[in-house]
């Protein structure tokens, strides 16, 4: 058991252009909320462990206020968070938390045609333990977020979700059309040239599209193998 500082932060959306993506143009939200604690003492590296939640533009909410508020997406390793520039994240606060090790979601790789998932925090390749893909399916992968890949991860489980009930229907050609004009259009690509953005896009959204919506997934298998 470790006592560890988690941050709780309001994370900016408004770079992503909601009014030209199908299903989303009325999404008015500037910013949903999100918190994220250091990985050192787990894996020694200077990585963070981070949960998006379901809480679009609800003003002075504190920690406790947040924590209980249902995920967008499973927790994923990320970059920590911009707190200066245009797309700063503002903080709402900190807590501290004891947290065990044995407490920390499973997360997947595969490598070869084989899958593995780790635990305990230990979220390095050399840690994975082998498994079969329906046992880790619908676990995070390692790969680590960075502040746009994070806005176009919520973008994408926007989308799926209005798939789901409906409302539109898209190929993953059409998904990567939206993901190119929502990584185009931020602010910490500015400079980057389209054919990085489209290699971007290629690489991410497969995996995005595989995993299933976090409501869908039981309770007991969030974060955890299926045994």
């Amino acid at each position: 058991m470790k006592n560890i500082t988690t941050t709780y932060y309001k994370f900016t959306l408004e770079s992503i252009p909601f009014k030209e993506i199908p299903s989303l143009e009325n999404i008015t939200a500037k910013f949903l909320y999100c918190s994220l604690f250091p990985l050192v003492d787990f894996m020694r590296l200077d990585l963070c462990l981070l949960t998006v939640y379901n809480l679009f533009d609800h003003d002075n909410l504190s920690p406790k206020d947040i924590q209980g508020a249902q995920h967008l997406f499973g927790d994923v390793i990320s970059d920590k968070l911009p707190v200066r520039g245009k797309a700063k994240c503002i903080k709402v606060g900190s807590e501290e938390r004891e947290i065990s090790p044995e407490n920390l979601p499973h997360l997947k790789y595969n490598s070869s045609d084989n899958w593995f998932y780790m635990k305990n925090g230990n979220y390095v390749a050399m840690h994975g333990i082998k498994s079969q893909f329906e046992s880790v399916k619908h676990l995070e992968g390692i790969s680590i977020y960075a502040e746009n890949i994070l806005r176009l991860r919520i973008v994408v489980e926007l989308l799926k979700r209005n798939v789901k009930e409906g409302i539109l229907a898209l190929s993953e050609d059409e998904y990567k059309k939206i993901g190119f004009k929502v990584l185009r259009s931020d602010p910490s690509l500015i400079r980057a040239d389209d054919k990085l953005i489209r290699d971007g896009v290629d690489n991410w959204i497969s995996s995005m599209l595989e995993m299933p919506l976090y409501e869908d997934i039981p309770s007991q298998y969030r974060g955890r193998i299926i045994t």
